[in-house]
């Protein structure tokens, strides 16, 4: 049987234990501004509409997982331009606006440019870079910025996976 002394000295314990912990859950490590790393993975469907003889519209929406998100959504609009055209070549530039939508529904936005290939047999192939520009919720201060990359289907369903590589600060 535990003396009433060492119970309450238990319980004191417990205490302090719940609430540090609870205030490094709750507390931004970057809010000072500290850069942290960043890393994201994502897959999801391309929507491509035609826009023009060398250019397409494109929406996208996915998933993925990233550091200081968790489980995440993903949204973008995207123009691309072939670059030899006409008539339309391989090389392509995508430059686009995303949204990255956490579990918790706080939003980070970011624009993106990329250059790569189009290729109807082998799929489609981009690099380049992203900046985050605004964000919502914990990620209301967000800055960072990093490498963006993607290879997707040039062909109907238009499957693509991704990732983001970089740093962040909120």
């Amino acid at each position: 049987m535990i003396s009433k002394s060492k119970s309450g000295l238990l319980s004191l314990l417990s205490t302090i234990f719940v609430l540090t912990l609870n205030s490094t859950v709750n507390s931004s490590p970057a809010a000072a501004g500290e850069k942290l790393p960043f890393h994201a993975t994502l897959q999801g469907k391309a929507n491509p509409v035609p826009t023009g003889e060398c250019t397409l519209a494109n929406t996208e929406t996915g998933s993925g997982v990233a550091l200081h998100l968790g489980k995440w959504t993903w949204s973008d609009q995207e123009s691309v331009q072939f670059l030899s055209c006409p008539p339309p070549g391989s090389a392509i530039a995508v430059t686009g606006q995303f949204v990255m939508v956490a579990a918790n529904g706080d939003e980070i936005d970011g624009t993106f440019e990329t250059s790569g290939t189009f290729d109807p047999v082998n799929g489609v192939s981009v690099q380049g870079g992203y900046t985050f520009v605004s964000g919502t919720g914990r990620f209301a201060n967000v800055t960072g910025s990093g490498t963006i990359a993607a290879h997707g289907s040039a062909a109907p369903p238009f499957d693509f996976v991704g990732s983001l590589d970089g740093v962040i600060s909120y």
